[in-house]
């Protein structure tokens, strides 16, 4: 922290030269006037008993004057923090999206500068599976980032790892995020590893040209399907985890994953939502692809018809196909609604600034869930929601926004279940080795059920 230090220390040598200067010691004989005194019979006697306590509470007075003006000079000198973001097509969210993300970054820096001008901030882009190693080396040598901004799997890993701080909870506003947010950046120990920004949620894109009417149910994709529309469906866990609510499996799995006995009916749900992934990949136009992104690059590209998708990739997807994307919330199932994992864009709080960066960086913290700020940054964009629950948005402007809101809607209804599954460390990969086998046919339910069992409980 050394040299933060030291860097706030030259900014003050250099912003003070226009100050007042140092306060003005009285005179001798201010000081005698002041403080004669006189005894009964009228005379003056300069008693060193009084003056003693009279000098030295002069001296305390002068001296809390200078510190006061002091501090305010220190509020008002300038702070550099230094932010570090994710960036890349690693970090789940595409470039194009996170260019118009750092556009509103800016937006917001400025804005907070009108509350805080003496306030200046130093954007850094980082490729997310470099951060850590990147956090870690700035940080030995003093130069780590006051504000992380990434997503909330890798700020609970952040926080766990000792690179960032937990969000001094007390000093916020917890109702300017939607509670169940919350539960996405908490701990076991209930640290609080970041603060929630915006919302992408997990959706149906599909060519508009080919899928006129989007399925609004499972039995409805398959039949699609079997009617030849190409579907595409991710073997990733996470992004295939929409179908086991609209399945009725996402309770059980959230049981199974706390380690929980699983009872009868627990263990017919979970597969019953295998067999169902079995069943789709067993037809001719229902293809799984590792991940939405590669399903999102088929559509654009005219190979696929209909994909789950995620909106951090609209902006992209609007790009290339104009007015043949369509979106739709995904498809609900004889169970209710899908159970969509949507992506959450938080702002953590590094581990190596100074005193005064560490104020002005909660600030901005905070500052970043104010309702007018969350509108500007969210509902002026066709591709993200704001975290804040007081800011509307005007779903019957815009079939996405609806599409969105609807999506947000449906994951609150499972945000339990799936918060306990988002804080599993290795989800992705033990998943997949469930998931492929069983889409390949390889494996069947059960077998697969019993290898999700042990993958669930595998938090190594």
């Amino acid at each position: 922290m050394l040299a933060k230090q030291r860097s706030e220390q030259h900014a003050a040598a250099t912003s003070t030269t226009g100050s007042s200067g140092p306060a003005q010691w009285p005179s001798k004989e201010q000081w005698r006037d002041s403080h004669e005194f006189h005894d009964q019979n009228g005379s003056a006697n300069h008693l060193s008993i009084v003056r003693a306590p009279l000098a030295a509470s002069v001296l305390l007075s002068t001296l809390l004057l200078s510190v006061s003006g002091c501090s305010r000079l220190g509020n008002q000198l300038p702070v550099m923090l230094y932010l570090a973001m994710v960036i890349d097509q690693d970090s789940e969210i595409d470039t194009a999206t996170q260019t118009d993300f750092r556009q509103r970054i800016q937006l917001i820096i400025g804005d907070f500068r009108k509350i805080k001008p003496n306030v200046q901030v130093q954007v850094a882009l980082y490729n997310r599976a470099n951060l850590s190693h990147e956090i870690q080396r700035r940080n030995a040598s003093d130069l780590g980032p006051d504000l992380v901004v990434t997503d909330a799997t890798q700020a609970n890993q952040l926080l766990r790892d000792g690179l960032t701080d937990e969000i001094p909870v007390k000093a916020f506003q917890l109702q300017q995020t939607d509670e169940t947010l919350w539960e996405r950046v908490k701990l076991d120990d209930g640290r609080i590893t970041a603060q929630p920004m915006v919302i992408y949620p997990q959706i149906a894109c599909f060519n508009r040209e080919i899928v006129q009417n989007p399925p609004t149910t499972l039995q409805e994709l398959l039949q699609q399907g079997a009617s030849g529309t190409r579907v595409g469906l991710a073997v990733n866990f996470s992004e295939s985890l929409w179908t086991a609510g609209s399945l009725g499996a996402m309770q059980s799995l959230a049981r199974a994953n706390d380690d929980q006995n699983l009872t009868a009916q627990d263990t017919e749900k979970l597969v019953a939502w295998l067999a169902w992934l079995q069943q789709a990949s067993a037809q001719q136009n229902i293809s799984f692809f590792q991940d939405q992104g590669q399903l999102e690059n088929l559509l654009k590209d005219g190979e696929l018809d209909w994909v789950s998708c995620n909106s951090n990739s609209l902006l992209r997807l609007r790009k290339l196909m104009g007015d043949n994307l369509g979106v739709s919330p995904l498809p609900r199932g004889p169970a209710g609604t899908a159970s969509p994992v949507n992506a959450l864009r938080v702002l953590a709080l590094g581990a190596n600034s100074s005193p005064r960066q560490r104020e002005l960086a909660v600030s901005l913290a905070q500052f970043i869930t104010n309702p007018m700020v969350q509108r500007n940054l969210s509902l002026r964009s066709l591709s993200f929601l704001p975290v804040n629950p007081a800011v509307a948005v005007p779903v019957r402007s815009s079939q996405t926004l609806s599409t969105l809101v609807q999506s947000r809607e449906n994951s609150i209804l499972h945000e339990s279940a799936l918060a306990g599954l988002a804080h599993h460390r290795n989800l992705d990969r033990d998943g997949a080795q469930v998931l492929v086998p069983l889409v390949f046919g390889t494996s069947n339910p059960q077998s697969s059920l019993n290898s999700l069992l042990k993958a669930l409980g595998n938090e190594s």
